[in-house]
This record gives C-alpha cells, sequence and structure tokens, in this order.
C-alpha cells in the first residue's frame, strides 16, 4: 500500500472511532437528560456530512417534539462549534443547579427543521432568552431565526419576557452591523434568503445590541456564569406584579408617567406619582412597573409602606426587602439598622441600573431611608413613588456638587386625575358584569351610577362589586330593585369602603386644617377663595398653610380661577363627617329646611358654626330672637329673608355675611357685628337710601365690602367708617355714576373692582391717594372714562387693565410714577394714539398689551427676558419694525411662523435663544437685519435677499444656506458653538454631546457674497474663500482651529484685521499684500513665532499684540512711518523692538500692559509710553436689575478714566462653578466692587467669588481692596442681621458643605464692615461719583507702590 493509500486509512479509521465515541457519548447524555426532564439539551458535531445531517435532523424532530410539551424558563440560543464545550455547558449546569427550567438550544440539530415547529413552542413557552452571541452567531441562518423570533415574543409579551443577551467574544458594534464580522455573514445569506427575512434579522441584531446584557470579553468566565444566575434566578422570582383582574388600563395617565420616566436616557430620576385615595395610584404604578421592568438590571416593588413602617422595625424589614429584591439575602441580613441599611443601599446599588417602586408613601423619613438621594443610584435608575401628600414629593433628591446629564433637580411630580368617563364606565361594566358591555336595560342606570360617583376608580370598582354580588341569584325585577335603592344610596352618601379610604387621610389632617376641609365641603366648592381666607384668617386657622396640605392630600384643587374644586365623593365624604362622625352635630347646616327647623326650635346649640339659607322662594323672615340661640355662628348666607328686631349683643363671633335682599326695606335696628371682616350684599335690590348704610357703619373691622350686581346702585355710600377695608367690589353696578369722596380714607385698600361699571366716566381724584392699591380691575367702558391726573401716585398698584375703551384719548402723564406696575394692557384703546412720556418708568413692567389699539408699535425689546414663546397675536403688530429677543435663553420655536406677516420688519435679532428652527415665512420679509443664534439650531431656510447684516450663530453650519446668493449683503457674522459650557437650558454635558455630534458632521466652505465689507468668523473651519471680497474693509477671525491663515489678493483693499485666540495658528502667510491695512491685534496666539510681512504694511497705524507667548522678535518697524499706536500685552518672549527710536533696550514684562504712542505732528517723532495692569477693576453683580443700570454706568465711567475693568456677568461665567478665567481675572484684579442686590445672594457663584475677593485682599499686605455698593440693600442685609440673604443662605446649605457656606457667610459679614456706597440714601450721579474717585486714588496709591 503506497503512502496515500496509507494515509487514506488512518482517516477512515479515525472518523470511525470519532464517530463511535460521538454516539457514546450521545447515548451517555441523552439518559442524564431523561432524569432531568425539567431541560432539554441537544448537542452536534458540526462535521457537515450529509448522513449525519439526516440523523440529526431525525433526532431533532425526536426532541422538539417532546420539548414542545414543557414550559421553560430559560431559552438557551447559542452557536455549537463557539461555545458548545465550554461556556454554554457551564452556565446550562449553572442555572440547573439554581433549579431553573432551561431549554438548551443548539442550532447544529436543527437541519431541516422549520422555526415554527417545537422550536416556536419553546420559545413562546419561555420567559428569559439568552442568546449567546459568538463570532460565529451569525453563519447559522438558525440563530438569526431565533434571535428574531424572541425580539417578536417579547415586543408582544406586555412585559412578560425578556431577553437578557451575552456578547461572549463580540462587541456592540459588530452586533450592530457596524463590523465586518456580522455584515460579512449577512451578505452570504443575501444570497439564499429573501428580503424581508433578512431585515428581519437585522432589525432584531440591532435590537439586542441596545439591550443590557453581560460583556465577557476580558472577565473570568466563572465569575460572569454566578452573575447570570443570580440575576435570571432574581428576575424569575421577581416578575410582574399582580394587577386587579379587571384592569382598564389609562393609556394617557401612563404615557404622560413615561414622558416624565424618559427610559433608557441618562441620570436617575424620581417620578412622584400622587392623589387622593382610591384614584388609582398604586394600579398604575404596578402597570407601569410590569411594563417598564425589562428595560433594567434589577427592580423591586415595596408596597403599601405607609403601614409596613408603622410597626416596630418597619423600615429596617422595608430596607431588607429592598436589598432582597436588588442584590440577593446576602447582603440584606447584615444590616443591623436604618442607618446601616442606608450605608448599603447606597454601595450595593451605586454601579446597578435599578427601577424600584415605593407604595403609599406619607413620610419623608420613609424616602430618606430608602431613596434618599440620586447619587445612591446609577445613572439610568428610576425610583417611581406613590403617595397621597404630595409635600412628601418636595423632599430634596438631588446632588448639586455633581453634573449629571439628564439629572432634574428634584422629585418630577404627576397627579394622579380621575378616570376619563368612557373609561370608568367600562371599569364598571367589568365589576359589575363580568364583561365590557352592559346589557340594555341597565345601560342608563350604570351611566347614572358612574355619574354620581364622579368615576373615583376606588368607587367605581368597589359598586360594581357589589351589585354583581347582590344580583347574581336575583331575578331581573329584583335585581333592578337592588340597583335602584343603590343609586338612591349613593345620591346621600359615599360607600362604606369609599369612607374608610378617604378616612385614612381625613385623621392625618390637625384640627384647623380639618375644620377648613368640612367648610369647603359644605359651603364653597366652585366659590372663590378669597372671602373664606379672610374668614379662616381672622378665626386664627392659618389657611395659607390648610390649603396647601389638602390640595398636596388631594382633598381639594384650587382652580386657575381661584375657585375651589372638589370631587364629589370627597364631599359627599366631608358632609358624612358633619352629619354622622363628627363630636359636634349640626355644627354646619347647609340644607334649607334644616335651617329653618334649627330656628324654628329656638334651642340654645352653641354648635352651630354656619349656616346657610338660600333656597329660592322662601318668603320668612328670621327675627333677631331666633337667632340668640345660635351664639357661635361665624359664617351666615341667606337670600330673599327679611331680617326683624334688634340685634344689639348678638352674633358676636360673625364673620362673614352674605345676605342678598329683595326688599328695599329694612327693619332690623343696631345690626352691626364686632367682628364682621366680609359682608357680601351682592345681588341686591339696595338703593342709594337704603337704610341699612346707617347701621353697616359702626363695623370697624370690615376688610371686604362686595356691592356686586346691585344694579339701582347709582352712587356709593359714605366710606369714612371703614377704614379697615382692604377689598371693594362694585362689579357690575350698571347705573353707578359717582364714587364717594371718603373713598380716600380707605388707605389700606388693595383691591378696587369697577368692572362692568358701564355708567361710571371719572374715577375721582382721590382715587390716586390709595396707597396700599394694588389692583383695580376697570370696566370695559364705551363712554370716555378719566383717570386721574395724579394717578402715578399709586405706588403700590401692580396691574392696569384698560381693554375696550375707545373713547378714551390719553393715560395721564404721571403714569410713570406708577413704579412697581407690571402689566399695562389697552387693548382696542383705539382713542390712544401714543404712550405717555414717561412709561418709560416703569421699570417693573413685565406685560404690555397694545394689540388693536391705537398705538402702533415699531420697535419691540424682550432681550434678557424670561420669555419662552412669542404670543400667538404678534403677527397683528403690522407695523412693527425691529424685534429683539437677544439672550432670551428660554425662547422657543412655538408661534415663530406669526413673525412671517411683519411685512415692515426690518431688524429681527433671535441670538441665544433656544430656537432650533427658522420658519420658511421669514424669507418672504424685507429684513435689513438677522441675528440668530442658539446650540439648538437645526433648520434656517432661505433667506431673504433684502439682508444687508446677518449674524448666525450655531453648532452645525451645514443647516445654514449658502449667504452667497444675497447680493447685497454687508456685514457678515458666523459663530460656531464650540467653547461655551453652560447656558440656561443646556447642561455641559448635553452642550458637549451636541458638539461632538456636530463635529463629525463635515462643514461647509462658503462662497462668500461679493458686496461684503465687513466679515466675522469665530470658530469656523474650513474658511471661507476670500478670492473674491475686494470690497472687504473688516475682517476678524476668532478661535478658528487653523494653523495658517492665507491672505489672498481678494483682501488688498482690508482696513483692519483682528485675529483672536486661534491657539494652532502658526504662520500668516501673504500678510504683506495688505499695503491698506491700518489696524492689526493679534490676540491669543500661542504657536505664533513671527510675523512675516509685517514692516510691508506702510498705512498701519495701530499695532497691538497680546498674549503671544512664542513671538520672540518683531521685524524692524522703521517703514512703517504712519504708525502711532503700538500695544503690547503679555508677551513674556518678546526682545527689544527695532525701528522705533528709544525702545531698542526697553524690556518688556510678561504682566501688564505697554501702551506706545507716536506725535506725528511735530519735526520729531516722539514716542510716549505707560504701562498698566492687566485688569484694574473687577465688578461682581447679579442679575439684569443692576446690570442695566448702576453696572452700566459704573463700567462706562471707568473706561472713560482709562481704567481696565471685568464684569463678572453670565455671558462671561463658563460654567456654575468659579471658572479659571474668573480666577485670573480675580488674581489679575487690584480693586472689587462687589455690587449688593436684593437677589445677590441667591446666585452661589456670586457668593463664591465674595469669597474668593476676602481671601485675596487678606493675601495681598495691603495691594488690593474691596469697595463695596449697596444697591437696593441695607448692610445689616449684608450683616446677615435680617432673612433677605440669610434665607438664601439657608438654602444654600441644602446643596453645598458646610465648610464652603461657612466662608461664604465670613466674607458677607466681613465686606459688610467695610467703607462702602450706600445708594439708597445717595442718587446714582454721587454713587458713581464717590465710586470713581475712590477706584481712582486707589490706583493710583497701588500703582506707587508698584
Amino acid at each position: 500500500m503506497d503512502s496515500n493509500g496509507g494515509q487514506a486509512l488512518i482517516t477512515m479509521v479515525a472518523l470511525a472511532v470519532a464517530r463511535v465515541l460521538q454516539v457514546c457519548n450521545f447515548c451517555i447524555t441523552n439518559s442524564r437528560r431523561n432524569r432531568g426532564s425539567e431541560s432539554t439539551l441537544r448537542l452536534d458535531d458540526g462535521s457537515g456530512e450529509e448522513e449525519e445531517a439526516l440523523r440529526r435532523d431525525s433526532e431533532s424532530t425526536l426532541r422538539t417534539d417532546n420539548a414542545s410539551n414543557e414550559e421553560y424558563d430559560v431559552f438557551l440560543s447559542f452557536r455549537g462549534p463557539d461555545t458548545r464545550n465550554g461556556f454554554t455547558s457551564c452556565l446550562y449546569n449553572g442555572l440547573r443547579n439554581a433549579g431553573i427550567r432551561v431549554f438548551y438550544d443548539n442550532e447544529e440539530l436543527k437541519v431541516g427543521k422549520r422555526i415554527d415547529g417545537g422550536f416556536s413552542k419553546a420559545l413562546d413557552k419561555s420567559q428569559i432568552y439568552i442568546p449567546i452571541l459568538s463570532k460565529g452567531y451569525t453563519n447559522s441562518k438558525w440563530c438569526l431565526r431565533e434571535i428574531a423570533h424572541m425580539v417578536k415574543c417579547t415586543s408582544t409579551s406586555n412585559g412578560k419576557k425578556e431577553i437578557l443577551p451575552i456578547f461572549y467574544d463580540v462587541n456592540t458594534d459588530d452586533v450592530k452591523l457596524k463590523t465586518k464580522l456580522y455584515k460579512k455573514a449577512m451578505s452570504e445569506h443575501q444570497k439564499k434568503f429573501r428580503s424581508d427575512e433578512l431585515k428581519r434579522w437585522k432589525d432584531a441584531l440591532l435590537e439586542v445590541a441596545s439591550m443590557k446584557g453581560w460583556d465577557l470579553k476580558g472577565k473570568g468566565q466563572g465569575e460572569q456564569i454566578e452573575l447570570i444566575v443570580e440575576e435570571v434566578s432574581r428576575k424569575l422570582n421577581s416578575k410582574c406584579k399582580i394587577v386587579t383582574e379587571h384592569l382598564v388600563e389609562d393609556t394617557a395617565q401612563m404615557e404622560a408617567i413615561m414622558e416624565l420616566l424618559v427610559v433608557r436616557s441618562g441620570g436617575v430620576r424620581f417620578d412622584g406619582i400622587h392623589g387622593m385615595g382610591g384614584v388609582g395610584k398604586t394600579t398604575l404604578a404596578k402597570v407601569m412597573f410590569n411594563k417598564l421592568i425589562s428595560h433594567f438590571e434589577r427592580s423591586s416593588f415595596l408596597e403599601d409602606v405607609r403601614a409596613s413602617s408603622q410597626s416596630h422595625g418597619g423600615l429596617l424589614e422595608l430596607q431588607k426587602k429592598l436589598l432582597s429584591d436588588l442584590t440577593g439575602h446576602g447582603i440584606a441580613n447584615k444590616i443591623k439598622d436604618g442607618d446601616d441599611g442606608i450605608n448599603m443601599i447606597k454601595q450595593a446599588l451605586s454601579n446597578k441600573e435599578v427601577l424600584i417602586v415605593i407604595d403609599d408613601l406619607d413620610k419623608k423619613e420613609q424616602l430618606k431611608n430608602l431613596a434618599g438621594k440620586s447619587d445612591w443610584f446609577c445613572s439610568g435608575s428610576r425610583i417611581i413613588i406613590t403617595t397621597r401628600d404630595e409635600s412628601v414629593l418636595m423632599a430634596q433628591v438631588g446632588v448639586f456638587s455633581k453634573e449629571v446629564l439628564n439629572q432634574p433637580e428634584g422629585i418630577l411630580r404627576y397627579e394622579v386625575c380621575g378616570m376619563r368617563f368612557d373609561l370608568a364606565l367600562h371599569l364598571f361594566y367589568k365589576h359589575a358584569f363580568r364583561s365590557d358591555s352592559t346589557p340594555e336595560e341597565y345601560g342608563a342606570l350604570s351611566t347614572e351610577i358612574v355619574r354620581t360617583v364622579g368615576m373615583l376608580p376606588l368607587a367605581v370598582a368597589v359598586i360594581g362589586s357589589n351589585l354583581f354580588d347582590w344580583g347574581k341569584d336575583l331575578e331581573h325585577s329584583d335585581k333592578r330593585e337592588v340597583w335602584d335603592k343603590t343609586l338612591k344610596k349613593l345620591k346621600e352618601g359615599p360607600f362604606k369602603d369609599v369612607q374608610d379610604t378617604l378616612m385614612i387621610s381625613y385623621e392625618r389632617l390637625e384640627d384647623k386644617h380639618q375644620e377648613i376641609f368640612l367648610d369647603i365641603a359644605c359651603f364653597f366648592i366652585t366659590t372663590d377663595k378669597t372671602y373664606p381666607v379672610i374668614m379662616w384668617k381672622d378665626c386664627g386657622y392659618f389657611p395659607s398653610i390648610a390649603m396647601r396640605v389638602l390640595s398636596q392630600r388631594s382633598f381639594i384643587k384650587i382652580k386657575e380661577d381661584n375657585r375651589f374644586w372638589m370631587h364629589d365623593q370627597v364631599r359627599d365624604f366631608g358632609r358624612y363627617i358633619v352629619l354622622q362622625i363628627y363630636p359636634r352635630k349640626f355644627c354646619r347646616v347647609w340644607v334649607p329646611k334644616d335651617a329653618l327647623k334649627l330656628l324654628e326650635g329656638k334651642k340654645r346649640n352653641e354648635d352651630v358654626e354656619a349656616l346657610s339659607m338660600t333656597s329660592d322662594g322662601c318668603s320668612r323672615s328670621i327675627e333677631s330672637k331666633e337667632l340668640v340661640a345660635l351664639p357661635n355662628l361665624r359664617f351666615f348666607r341667606m337670600k330673599g329673608i327679611d331680617i326683624l328686631g334688634n340685634f344689639k349683643n348678638l352674633l358676636l363671633e360673625l364673620r362673614w355675611f352674605s345676605w342678598e335682599i329683595t326688599h328695599k326695606e329694612f327693619y332690623a335696628k343696631s345690626f352691626h357685628f364686632p367682628n364682621l371682616v366680609v359682608l357680601d350684599l351682592s345681588r341686591s335690590n339696595i338703593e342709594d337710601d337704603w337704610g341699612g348704610w346707617s347701621q353697616m357703619q359702626m363695623t370697624k373691622k370690615l376688610k371686604n365690602l362686595d356691592l356686586t350686581d346691585c344694579t339701582k346702585l347709582t352712587r356709593t355710600p359714605d366710606f369714612s367708617n371703614f377704614t379697615s377695608l382692604e377689598t371693594l367690589v362694585l362689579a357690575r353696578c350698571s347705573n353707578l355714576i359717582a364714587i364717594h369722596p371718603s373713598i380716600s380714607k380707605l388707605q389700606l385698600l388693595e383691591t378696587f373692582n369697577v368692572k362692568g361699571c358701564g355708567s361710571l366716566q371719572e374715577l375721582p381724584e382721590e382715587v390716586s391717594s390709595l396707597q396700599s392699591l394694588k389692583h383695580i380691575i376697570m370696566p370695559e367702558n364705551f363712554q370716555p372714562l378719566k383717570l386721574p391726573e395724579r394717578f402715578g401716585n399709586l405706588k403700590s398698584l401692580l396691574s392696569l387693565r384698560l381693554s375696550l375703551h375707545p373713547k378714551m384719548c390719553r393715560l395721564p402723564n404721571s403714569i410713570g410714577g406708577a413704579m412697581n406696575i407690571t402689566c399695562l394692557t389697552l387693548r382696542e384703546c383705539v382713542g390712544i394714539k401714543e404712550l405717555s412720556s414717561s412709561i418709560g418708568e416703569l421699570k417693573m413692567l413685565e406685560e404690555l398689551d397694545i394689540s388693536n389699539s391705537g398705538i402702533k408699535l415699531r420697535v419691540l425689546a424682550l432681550s434678557r427676558t424670561k420669555i419662552k414663546e412669542f404670543p400667538h397675536t404678534i403677527g397683528g403688530l403690522e407695523m412693527l419694525e425691529v424685534l429683539d429677543a437677544h439672550k432670551a435663553w428660554d425662547l422657543t420655536d412655538k408661534n415663530l411662523e406669526e413673525i412671517g406677516k411683519l411685512f415692515h420688519l426690518k431688524t429681527l435679532v433671535l441670538a441665544f435663544t433656544s430656537v432650533s428652527r427658522l420658519p420658511p415665512e421669514i424669507s418672504r420679509l424685507h429684513l435689513q437685519k438677522l441675528d440668530v443664534g442658539s446650540i439648538d439650531l437645526q433648520q434656517v431656510p432661505s433667506l431673504p435677499s433684502s439682508l444687508k447684516f446677518l449674524v448666525v450663530q450655531a453648532m452645525d453650519f451645514s443647516v445654514v444656506p449658502h449667504p452667497s446668493s444675497i447680493t447685497d449683503l454687508e456685514q457678515l457674522e458666523l459663530y460656531r458653538f464650540s467653547n461655551l459650557r453652560r447656558r440656561h437650558h443646556s447642561t455641559r454635558r448635553d452642550y458637549d454631546s451636541k458638539l461632538k455630534a456636530a463635529l463629525m458632521r463635515e462643514q461647509p466652505c462658503y462662497q462668500l457674497p461679493s458686496h461684503l465689507s465687513d466679515l466675522k468668523l469665530k470658530s469656523i473651519s474650513p474658511l471661507p474663500h476670500f478670492s473674491n471680497l475686494l470690497n472687504l474693509r473688516v475682517l476678524h477671525v476668532i478661535e478658528c482651529p487653523i494653523s495658517r491663515l492665507p491672505v489672498t489678493l481678494g483682501l488688498i483693499h482690508l482696513r483692519k484685521l483682528y485675529i483672536i485666540r486661534c491657539e494652532c495658528l502658526e504662520e500668516i502667510p501673504g500678510l504683506s499684500l495688505l499695503r491698506s491695512l491700518e489696524r492689526l491685534e493679534l490676540k491669543g496666539l500661542n504657536r505664533l513665532v513671527e510675523i512675516q510681512g509685517l514692516s510691508e504694511l506702510e498705512n498701519l497705524q495701530y499695532l497691538l499684540l497680546s498674549s503671544c507667548d512664542s513671538i520672540g522678535q518683531l521685524p524692524n518697524l522703521s517703514k512703517l512711518g504712519k504708525l502711532q499706536h503700538l500695544e503690547l500685552e503679555a508677551c513674556p518672549n518678546l526682545r527689544p523692538i527695532e525701528g522705533i527710536e528709544g525702545l531698542e533696550s526697553w524690556v518688556f514684562g510678561s504682566r501688564g500692559r505697554t501702551i506706545l504712542e507716536r506725535l506725528l505732528n511735530i519735526s520729531r517723532s516722539t514716542w510716549f509710553s505707560h504701562r498698566l495692569p492687566i485688569t484694574n477693576v473687577f465688578l461682581s453683580f447679579k442679575g439684569p436689575e443692576t446690570h442695566h443700570s448702576i453696572v452700566s454706568y459704573l463700567h462706562s465711567r471707568m473706561l472713560w478714566k482709562q481704567m481696565a475693568v471685568y464684569s463678572d456677568n453670565d455671558d462671561l461665567r463658563s460654567n456654575e462653578e468659579t471658572g479659571e478665567k474668573i480666577l485670573q481675572a480675580l488674581a489679575n484684579s487690584n480693586i472689587y466692587i462687589p455690587i449688593f442686590s436684593r437677589n445677590y445672594a441667591s446666585g452661589h457663584w456670586c457668593l463664591r467669588i465674595l469669597a474668593h475677593m476676602v481671601k485675596c485682599t487678606s493675601e495681598s499686605k495691603g495691594k488690593r481692596r474691596i469697595l463695596p455698593v449697596f444697591y437696593d440693600v441695607e448692610i445689616d442685609d449684608v450683616k446677615l442681621k435680617t432673612d433677605l440673604y440669610k434665607s438664601d443662605l439657608d438654602k444654600h446649605q441644602a446643596n453645598f458643605n458646610h465648610d464652603e457656606t461657612k466662608s461664604w457667610k465670613e466674607a458677607l459679614i466681613k465686606v459688610a464692615a467695610l467703607r462702602g456706597f450706600v445708594l439708597k440714601n445717595n442718587s446714582y450721579e454721587e454713587v458713581l461719583q464717590s465710586v470713581t474717585e475712590e477706584v481712582y486714588k486707589a490706583r493710583k496709591l497701588l500703582d506707587v507702590d508698584s
């Protein structure tokens, strides 16, 4: 036998042996698997021979047919040759040993099988899928079919199934098909399979690649298998929460909560779901938990925390359960007390994305122990809280020392609303009929029951279930009778189960809060809160706190129109308390027949506090002797009832009397009550000579007088004795023509309402003396209406609304004196053609409405305002020429298209806003100037061809159209955001991530319009072509990432060139071509070594070099005959300059600024020189109030005095920390001027800078000074002797460490003790003059000293 034959024989024998061993191995393994019937294992050999494929096919058929009848916990999918004998085998055994039922899938055994056979059933019956993604995984069509089926199953499982991928020896980019590894295999499959199937496989791979799983690269596989087994065990043990059997999902509320959660984004989010008891908070939380559980590594649902934490050690047990759910029993059992638990939770959860639901929280202490701060958790975690008490959600969970993307500062809140009627009806059907619909004969009755209980889910479910139980064994007629009786009972009050739920919250209220709740339930639903609040205040009930508590605990809502709202079930519960539970029966009587019965009994009843008799048709009179029996009455309301008798020493506790009078005769005597604060006579039939006025004059404490709809009044009564009056309402007194002059006596009056007084033609001059008046609600009057000439004396007035006064011709010239007005409305005042010049003095004005008036507004300036959107009516300002919203940071795109209607608009400024797009309508305008800039800018349409001035600031200039078509453009500024680190609307990470994405996109290289005269480029790369810019006179190149700036012949007419902070710039070739250049400024060019061609610039007059560290030698400047000004700043390596007489041996320092100036008007050119420090003065201030007033004046005054000034404002601050530039400016300054305004201490950066000033001054040995200016505060405020700054410091203490806040306090007290300037005691000019003189003296002393 030759060698080839021998080799063949050896091969055949080897194959035969291998096959025998394979069969033996299969049989042994198979027998083992049969002993553990919970799982299925299929092996392969991967040899590829046809008979082996057929054999494996038959075996596979047998195994999968058996498997299809079993249910599994876990389905393993893997590529046999890659992982079968190693990792997968170990993982399988680890899962089995943990008691987990595993379907052990091996794609090699599936030759010829269809995925929709037994394997499909095994996939469908598994809860967790684990695809083991190896390098050869996508070579197998079976693996791809399985992974596609997994994705399909999970997407339709309502959160009950999930995929946990293992990245065995691949990266997520491989699975996302971003590399060649899986792409190559997919290309091979493309030849054999349909495109729709290939698309399913690709989509599945992309989906799975984005899921949380395990990356095994570089990690110990044994340790990872332990983690996997633990995680799978945990997920199987704590899967979905059991939700009520008859669930009706409220998708609108679920979507609203999902918007708050922003799952799969960064940051840690706390979301609070609050609402009244029984509204469905827990059910909603369970549904959300079930839907979201698959998106997180670990999850825990802590039920009924309020009840669980009441027992001794209850909070500790909750901590243990939380840790057990999220980490296993081992760690949970180690904790000994609450503090130990907190530390354990922090340590164990800081690196895991978790989902936690804390259900029915009622104390902040519970949250503090279970999920106290956001930095306890890994970014991506979500904590959902349910509570009846909204105040619990005001706990501070943010950590401000960290800057985290997508990290809200506190707990986001969502109030659960009552169910929509259709959903409540559906829920009722499910409980009452165990069906999605109702029998026709019960349809109307079902609707009425659901409406009666007010769509409260708890009430709907309880009543529906009871009706089902009561009626299931009854005949139709008996069942119908039960339903009718139930409806009748419901109309009398809530079911006991509902009462019990609400009673839990009621009993936790303080006594006074309970009193206010019962008042609202019995009398004040849909009532404006103003009068009740006055009554409660006078009774010592502290209504502000009570209303906040009641609102937070979902007993009431205060609607936008200031009226109380209460759910019908809560109202009925409150009235049930009064009638059945309250210790003082009949304390509140709101049913007219009950009130009459009470009065007729004449039995003394000290329990009655409130009485209402407002039934129409009641003609009965009340005598004083009937009211003797009610000594503690504080609220009395009646309608159409006459009062008789002597009321002396009666109703001494009465605070609020409401009387709708139908008869003009008045029979009572001594009808005045010493403690009355609210008198409401609205809708009364009284006239000017009504007899009750003289009686009422004795009511000294009266704060509110309401005469609304007293249509027979022509004149008001004498107000002389109502000196405590705070609110006077004369609304809709349609025949009122005169207001009594005694109104001048009402010096405490804050609100004056004459709305609807159509006959009133003037406000008396006496009104202008009301120094406390804040609000005047004016009539809409088609008659001429005259305001007092001294109207400007109303210093406290906050708003003036004069809508629909077509015959009013002007505002009083003194209007500017009412300096606190924030809102001025002149809508449809067509007679007013212009505004008084004094209106500019309204410094607090926030809202000015002149729509459809006679005023044609031409300029609208909204710079630095908090405006978020333009009003939709802005398009009606048809004559508007200038719209400036510069640095209105929060301004968005909403209603921006309305600008397209402003056909006279010439200037539009939207720089430093949050605008992301310009509407296409803008291209139709005849704009001459457009300035737009936002880090969010994504869309700019074609620009108006009329533009002469264009400024665009953006991250990505690929969205900006080519400006070359704007043929008349003269001035162009293009700024690319690149080093702006923080704005009001953007975190640093948010900014940096957007910038990183923009940097990936190629930026255009513009051909610029040839008519340009002025061009400014900031952070632009590549630079545009300059070849056609023969008209260009000024060029700024700022912070552009370029190594060379080539000067071409297109720039030969350039007069001014500024190159600033281009840190990579090494050369400026062609500079010598600029023979017309007159001014050259080079700043911050660290890599520029020499300035070639500088000596050829024969027309150069001004040369400035600053912070050019590498320049060692300038060329000989003797040819520059026209040079007059040479300025050198911080150029440490610069050697003596040749060509300038007297400077050959001049030594230039690394600090300070040297200015050289030459006089050319004498026979011999003479150079003069002097040095200045880099910065003389550092101004520190807070907000636009001072920026646009004293700071602006002071800054200008300093510059005029040739003092360098650094202003620390929001624009120069690089981030919320004291940035590097500010520290440098502080170090370079000699004089610090903090300007203390009312909100100075609210900014922590102001306090940091102040502390730094104090530190620098103390270390300077007298070379630095602090000169404080007290703008609108007292020195005691800064010394922390009042609450003004003290309250701000208290807030900071919650967010910053103790040492830092202590240094701020010490700095404030120290600076307040220094000699400074108090603006309150002096005029602006006096203070400016004093500060300037003091700074000038200080600078001279410091210069001499240096």
